[in-house]
């Protein structure tokens, strides 16, 4: 009876290794592509960066990041404008980020 319970249990964190590496896997793919995504909005103005463990915060690097007001002013005019957030989203990220203030969207 001993060793039934044993392979039972055996079995069980045997699935769940699979369905936790199938997760994870997704979620790595899924933080890849946000990265690129940030990386393909940069230019000359500014460099976006995907940050965070899973990538969802989009970090706004300006050429002058001490300039405070800009970078205030920058993250209020993204999170206010519905067609930007709708873009932010749909790339998957979850907050945005200029100097040191950071938003949820």
């Amino acid at each position: 009876m001993g060793a039934v319970r044993n392979l039972l249990i055996l079995v069980a964190l045997s699935v769940a290794a699979v369905a936790s590496g199938v997760g994870l896997r997704t979620t790595l793919k899924a933080s890849e592509a946000r990265a690129a995504t940030a990386a393909e909005w940069s230019g000359d103005a500014a460099q976006f960066v995907a940050l965070v463990l899973t990538n969802d915060t989009l970090v706004i690097a300006m050429p002058d990041q001490l300039d405070v007001v800009g970078c205030g002013a920058l993250i209020d005019r993204a999170v206010t404008n519905p067609k930007i957030v709708g873009k932010i989203e749909a790339a998957g990220f979850s907050a945005i980020k200029s100097g040191s203030r950071r938003e949820k969207i």
